[in-house]
């Protein structure tokens, strides 16, 4: 049965009791009132009608039928009005293009490349000619999802990256990157920063840094991308004890509170926010962070009803926090070297000095990837001493230590022994 179908046979319900004079009121004006101070429940939907609303359904069914109360069905009901044919075809040309691409980033193209303007055409408008041209994404309805949530809070976190507004600095336009961790449990905000990359590095930096205000999550969930699979990631992890879980290719239904968070970030700071009040990155951040802390975890959530920060604070003294010291060394990258015979490795087009003794050996260094001036020598998981870039000209000037002291060799007639013939 059609949706219009069964919305008119719903209608009939409300006012069959006119039509066929069964109501047992006095008047029409009785049983419109009687009516309408009820509840009805249509589509999962819960809500009540006006008087005057059931009333020209009444007169509608009088003069059309059954057909009257259905609704009619626009001519160009697969056509939207507001966008224009040229909007249209970019439309279907990115669905062919990338069958997997959301109206989200459909919506994101048609302004970026001008097709429509943000202020003429909403989201809605584009999610709407989406579902009523069947173009929308294709779903895998093969596997069995269920909501859920995790016990307590820091049993898993979801780390995941979005765009954030464009950047004018000096006359050119950068596009930024959001890196988010949130708390599975509470939704709390355990992390973010805004860059101009989206890398590895920058991930890391952000995941050390919510640990030393939150404590350590058992889980942490992330998707398939470069900076979340790496083999730096998965020795940060292994270290600190926390596993490491990768969301299937192409589900981002599976984050999908992580995913919801960021539409409520475009809602509620994005969309609303003059990007070209933007000088620098910091101004970005405090924005960002003002719309986070002050509005996001202190407002009730539609799940969970209560505000993230409440629910995160709830189980505080369960949390479990690490030393500072060993959540610095934890996050070391590391790096095997082979040792060349002038004492020396290579890394990142640079050359470290390592003690002589090494020469010809394997070694593993670690290092702080924000500060490449140090490395550190590691053997059996203990740091052994620092290892500095190579300094040519005061090497010039120091002593070998094998070096030879020819003072020392035979001057003297009486050092020498004396052949026997």
């Amino acid at each position: 049965m059609e949706k219009n179908q069964e919305k008119g046979i719903f209608k009939f319900s409300i006012i069959a009791p006119l039509v066929n004079k069964t109501h047992g009121f006095d008047t029409t004006e009785d049983y419109l009132s009687f009516a309408s101070s009820k509840t009805y429940s249509f589509d999962g939907v819960e809500r009540k009608y006006s008087k005057s609303c059931i009333r020209s359904w009444y007169t509608k069914y009088l003069k059309y039928g059954i057909q009257g109360l259905e609704g009619k069905t626009r001519k160009d009901f697969k056509t939207s009005r507001k966008l224009s044919s040229e909007a249209i075809r970019r439309i279907e040309e990115l669905r062919k293009q990338y069958p997997k691409i959301t109206g989200v980033a459909i919506y994101k193209k048609l302004i970026e490349e001008s097709y429509i303007f943000q202020k003429d055409v909403s989201l809605s408008t584009i999610h709407r000619y989406l579902k009523k041209n069947h173009l929308k994404a294709e779903e895998n309805c093969t596997v069995e999802r269920r909501m859920f949530e995790m016990e307590h809070v820091n049993d898993c976190w979801q780390a995941d990256t979005s765009y954030g507004p464009y950047l004018k600095v000096g006359g050119k336009k950068y596009r930024t990157y959001i890196i988010m961790f949130i708390d599975d449990k509470s939704r709390m905000i355990m992390g973010f920063d805004v860059f101009l990359e989206d890398t590895a590095i920058h991930m890391q930096q952000v995941f050390k840094n919510a640990i030393k205000t939150y404590g350590k999550p058992k889980r942490l969930f992330v998707d398939n991308g470069g900076p979340y699979d790496n083999k730096q990631l998965s020795y940060i992890c292994a270290t600190i004890g926390v596993e490491l879980i990768h969301a299937k290719p192409y589900t981002p239904e599976a984050k999908a509170k992580q995913e919801r968070l960021f539409r409520t970030i475009k809602d509620g700071w994005m969309n609303c926010t003059n990007w070209n009040d933007f000088q620098s990155l910091e101004d970005v951040r405090n924005s960002l962070a003002t719309f986070l802390y002050k509005e996001y975890i202190n407002k009730k959530h539609s799940v969970t009803k209560e505000t993230p920060n409440e629910r995160w604070h709830q189980e505080f003294q369960n949390i479990t926090y690490l030393e500072e010291t060993f959540i610095e060394e934890s996050f070391l990258h590391r790096e095997q070297h082979k040792v060349r015979n002038d004492r020396t490795i290579k890394f990142k087009n640079e050359f470290y000095e390592v003690p002589f003794e090494y020469v010809g050996k394997t070694i593993e260094t670690r290092y702080d990837p924000t500060n490449l001036e140090i490395l550190y020598l590691y053997e059996e998981n203990k740091m052994i001493c620092e290892i500095k870039k190579v300094d040519k000209v005061a090497n010039s000037k120091s002593k070998r230590k094998n070096r030879i002291d020819y003072s020392l060799a035979i001057n003297d007639e009486r050092d020498v022994i004396e052949s026997e013939e």
